[in-house]
Parts: structure tokens; sequence; C-alpha cells
């Protein structure tokens, strides 16, 4: 069963602008131009990508003020469980990677459910400048993914300072946004979460939520040293708990998790008219206890990242990307874990697990780009691991890609390559696992003042220990995907987006083709926005696809050694939940006061009260199945108050 809390914060940002001397001269204006091409147009850019500033994530009411929430709703996103988590044109979110101010941030969600994947991100949108989402070909200027990228640069300046407060139900939140002589500044926040109020205004839909509460702080300061040298620092800490009724296979019991978290994420960054340098380095340690029936796990993990890199402009045609990334990771387990899958009950035998995994890696990479016409260009990168250990696998990643501008109203842009990430051990796979994909993608945009069309076809040769669970393993899936979004106004403030995915996924267990669990036919979203900054804005998003596929238990055995029934499957995958559809509204109004404003806002999710179905479990014997639901119709509201 799936819950949901969420915090909405306040959408309303000073516009910043600059003017400049009459007798400022050409080559002055010229310097300018490069450093703002060297400083704010990625090179990456060139590849396929969606830019998200922070406004396109406050104006949509329906990514609830979250920088990876608001993905959700894009044409490129394929994600089936209602999280935050990135999930992009049929990858898994374990191969797509977030990060920040060019450090990896793994599991960048607030782990508020009982499948550890959580419903918002990590990041409060109010520090954030920029986002850079790529769909697929991620750019190899970033490692470790074989999926997608998600790119967020935090802000270098502030525009707007001030104090605010958030309260709602189950959330309470402040903000101070301070300025700096010599244009630094600082931003700390700190929020609360609880659970009484939710719990009991949505009991019926969120009756197997027992608890849940959370306490984080984030602070990012940012100090200009010079005119060419700066330093950002972002620092979180996160506690959260949570007491859920959880059902897997023929087991029913609480599963009660906590999870302390604290990262840094810290950069130098130097700048002149045609170079930027950039030193980044993280940070990141996690503590974590899990109960469910006999497993008792308590799990320590730290990772150290750090990396250089080099853009320079030699011309206006040619730039070249080059640099160095290294990370260490180390996880520790101390935990009760079942000898049998299957049985999680009292009696049920039980082993001891006391193992530490180190992993690290070392990445040079190099990117070139070259515009041949003013509206023809080409690029190519590679990267390669710098083996560490005899066992290591060697791999070399490369990609080439060219975009193409028919007119200022059409664009094309094909891409290719070879792409190498390592999974996140989780409580299956206890190991970084070497996963490898083939991608060849064709996009092409366009764009006029009455709508905008986007349109992409792609396929993806995957390759790797792909393992789901203890029954649900594989070695090759094969993704074939198109999809096509269309955004244009409808009457003045009202505007329209809608999107469809079609994805063709198979998989391959010892060259034995199966269905995965995404293999969508249709996948529909269509959201209707009302935006009216002097009366209120609001958003109804309908989403439907057929539902997932699953493997079904054919018949059960009583195991005497597991004391419990051991289950055996049917053909992996081959039966189907029922089709998926869900309404949400949202809405949120502005109080101007004096010296002050409001912001208050609602909303309503799963409006129809739709039984999704998420999994399926079994009674003792697994002679009687049942199911498991996402979201169910949950209500929501708060209010913001800024000085």
């Amino acid at each position: 069963m799936n819950k949901t809390f969420f915090i909405f914060v306040f959408f309303l940002l000073s516009v910043h602008c600059f003017s400049q001397n009459e007798n400022d001269t050409i080559s002055n204006i010229q310097e300018l131009k490069e450093i703002i091409l060297v400083v704010k147009d990625p090179i990456s850019e060139k590849f396929s990508v969606e830019k998200l500033g922070k406004m396109d994530i406050y104006l949509n009411p329906a990514s609830n003020a979250d920088p990876l929430k608001v993905i959700s709703v894009l044409p490129a996103s394929t994600n089936v469980e209602e999280t935050a988590n990135p999930s992009l044109r049929g990858g898994s979110a374990d191969r797509s990677r977030v990060y920040l101010n060019g450090s990896p941030i793994l599991n960048p969600v607030r782990f508020g459910r009982d499948n550890g994947l959580g419903n918002f991100s990590l990041f409060n949108t109010e520090i954030i400048d920029k986002q850079y989402v790529y769909a697929s070909n991620p750019p190899l200027t970033f490692g470790n993914s074989s999926a997608g990228i998600v790119e967020l640069e935090t802000n270098n300046k502030l525009r707007d300072e001030g104090f605010q407060i958030s309260l709602a139900l189950s959330n309470l939140g402040t903000m101070w946004n301070k300025k700096l002589p010599n244009e630094n500044f600082i931003q700390v926040y700190g929020n609360y979460q609880f659970d009484k109020p939710f719990l009991e205004l949505n009991k019926k839909t969120s009756q197997n939520l027992n608890s849940f509460s959370t306490l984080d702080f984030g602070a990012n300061t940012h100090i200009n040293i010079n005119d060419r040298l700066s330093f950002n620092s972002f620092n979180y800490f996160i506690d959260e708990k949570y007491d859920v009724l959880s059902n897997s296979l023929n087991f029913s019991s609480n599963a009660i998790a906590s999870k302390n978290r604290f990262f840094s994420v810290n950069n130098i960054d130097y700048t002149n008219n045609r170079t930027r340098i950039r030193y980044a380095t993280m940070f990141d340690y996690s503590n974590s206890d899990f109960t469910y029936g006999t497993i008792n796990s308590k799990v320590n993990s730290y990772q150290y990242f750090n990396a250089i890199g080099v853009k320079s402009k030699y011309s206006r045609n040619f730039t070249v990307q080059y640099g160095v990334e290294s990370s260490i990771y180390s996880n520790q387990y101390n935990e009760v874990i079942p000898i049998y899958y299957y049985a999680l009950s009292n009696n049920s035998p039980v082993a001891i697990n006391k193992d530490e995994i180190d992993f690290y890696y070392i990445e040079p990479y190099l990117y070139l780009n070259y515009e041949v016409l003013n509206n023809l260009g080409v690029s190519g990168a590679i990267r390669k691991n710098i083996l560490y250990d005899a066992d290591a696998k060697s791999f070399t990643s490369y990609q080439l890609s060219s975009h193409y501008e028919l007119n200022n109203k059409n664009r094309f842009i094909l891409s290719g390559g070879k792409y190498h990430s390592y999974t996140t051990p989780n409580f299956y796979i206890r190991d970084y696992t070497l996963l490898s994909s083939d991608q060849v993608a064709l996009d092409y945009y366009f764009e006029s003042n009455k709508f905008n069309l986007s349109s992409a076809i792609y396929y993806k040769n995957d390759k790797g220990d792909f393992r789901l669970n203890d029954f649900e393993r594989y070695d090759k899936i094969e993704t074939f995907g198109f999809e096509l979004n269309i955004d244009f106004p409808i009457y003045k403030y009202f505007r329209l987006n809608v999107s469809n995915s079609y994805i063709d996924q198979k998989q391959y267990i010892s060259q034995n083709e199966f269905n995965t669990a995404l293999n969508l036919k249709y996948f529909v979203k269509a959201q209707l926005m009302y935006n009216n900054p002097k009366l209120f804005n609001c958003s109804m998003l309908f989403t439907t696809r057929p539902g997932n596929n699953f493997t079904s238990v054919n018949d059960a055995i009583f195991n005497t050694n597991a004391d419990d029934y051991e289950p055996s499957f049917n053909t992996p995958f081959a039966s189907t939940f029922s089709d998926y559809k869900r309404f949400d509204f949202s809405v949120n109004k502005l109080i101007a006061l004096k010296k002050s404003y409001i912001i208050a806002f609602a909303s309503i999710n799963n409006i129809f009260d739709n039984k999704n179905q998420s999994s399926v479990y079994y009674n003792e014997n697994y002679t009687q199945e049942s199911f498991n639901y996402f979201q169910q119709r949950t209500l929501y509201f708060g209010m913001q108050l800024r000085f």
C-alpha cells in the first residue's frame, strides 16, 4: 500500500536583471559572451535534454514543488512506482543517476515507504538554480549511468532574501535566505514531518501506515573569492522513521525502519573568458535500521567522491571537456537474515551476516564538440575505467551525437553509444555489479507560438546481472520505445500537455525470451493547467497505462527445514495487474500582505480512489491471491508565510 505526505513550498521569485554602460567596448561584450557560454551553456546540451528552471518546477502544481517529482510528468519518464526516483525510457531507477553540483547522490529520495523508495526527493527547490534531464544516451562527462542523468546546480546568486515559515497537514518548516557582502549568500532550512493529523484525515486510505516522522536540515553557502574563483558548500542531514504493515509473498507483519543520513557537496570553480575548471568533492554517510519478520538489518554506508573537470572553448566552433572522477564506497552489514527467502516467521531459520563490501573506481573522460555549420554540429566522448584489482572488469564507454536545426522551428538529434554503470548494493545484490548498455536514439523537436511538439524513437540493449529479488533474475534486456508530447495554450491562462509512450521490453534468461515488469503499449499523461497569478494556480493530471507484468505463484510445497511453504513460480512476468488509472488535482493561491505574503495550497491525489494494483501476496499455503495497492485517495493542504 502506498502512502503520501509532502511539503508544498512557495513559488514566487524576483526577476533578476542587469544593465550595462553605454561605453562598453565591443571586446568587453565579446568577453562577456564567452564567459556566459563557458559557465551557463553546458556542452552536453548538444544531447537530447529537458531544461527545467526553478519556475518550471514551482509553476507545475503536479510537481508539489519537488525537483525530482516534476520529472514524473515528462514524456520520457517511465516511472511506474509512484516515486520521485527518476526512471527514464524504460531504465530502472538504479541505472539513472542524480548529480548535484557535479557529485553523484545515490538514493536521492526520502524513504517514507515500506519498499525503501520515497515519494519525494531530498532536495529543496529553493536552492536549485537549474536542472537538466537527459532521458537516454547520457553525456559521458558524468559516470556510473547506463540509462539517464539528472543534473542539478545550486544557486550561484541569491535574487531574493527573507524568512519563511510553512505549516501543513503533516509538516512544519522554516527557511532563511541571507545576502552577504560581495554577492555572497547563505541559505538555511529545516523541516519536521509528523503523522497524526495526516493519518487521522486520511484514515480510510492509509490504514496500513502506522506512523512516520522526518527531521531534516540543509545549508547552502556560496562565497566569491574573487571575480574568477568561487566556493560553494551544500550540507544536508535527515533523520527518518516509519512503521507500516507490509504484505510479501505469504507473510504479513509490520516493517519498521529508521535512517540517519548526512552528505556534504563542496565545489571550487575557476572561470575565465574561455575556460572553466571545477573541483568537486563529496562525503556521504548513512546509518539505517530495518526489521521485518526475522530480518533485523543494520547497515552503515560511506561514499567519498572527488572529481576535477576542465571545459575549454578553443574557438567559436570547437569545445573540449576533460577530467577524471573517483569514488570510494564502503558498506558495513550487521544483520540477521532468513536462510530461506520465503520463510520470515519467528520459527524460521536465520543466518548472521557481518560482512563489509568495499569498492572504488577511477575514470578519466574526454568530450569533444565541433560546430560544422551554424545549424549542424557533431560531438563525441570516451570514458575509461582504470583497473584497481586483478578481478575487475575493464571497460570503455563511448558515444557520438549529431544535432541539426532545419530552421528555427525544427530540430533533430541523433545519438548513440555504449555506457556502463554499477548497481547499488541492496538486500538481494550485495555487490557493485557492472552493467552495460548499447543505445541509439533519434529525437525531434518542433517549437512555435501555437504549440510545441517533441518525439523520440530509441533502442537499448542492456547486459549484466539484473536481480529483482530471490526468484526474478535475468542477464539481458532489450527495449524499443517511442514517445510523443504536445504542449499548447488553450485560452488565456489555460495550458494543456499530453504525452504518450510506447515500450516493448523483453528480458532474456539463458537465451529464453520473457516479458519484463515494464512492457507498456501506452503510457498516457494529460495535464491541464490554469496559471493566473491574480487568482490562483491549479492542475488536473490524468495518468493511465496497462498494469505491470508480474510473476505469479503456481504451487507451493511445505518445507520442514524452513517451517514454511516454498512457492513454485509460473513463467516470469506472464501475469498482469489490472489497468492503471489515476486523477490528481492541486491548487495554490498567493495572498499579498503589506510586507509579506501567504501561499495556501491543497491537493487531492487519486480523486476517484482507483484501486491500482502494485504487488501480489498470498495466504499461508499460496492457495489464495490478494493485492497491495498504490496510493489511494489522499487529501493534503497547508500554507506558507514569507517575510
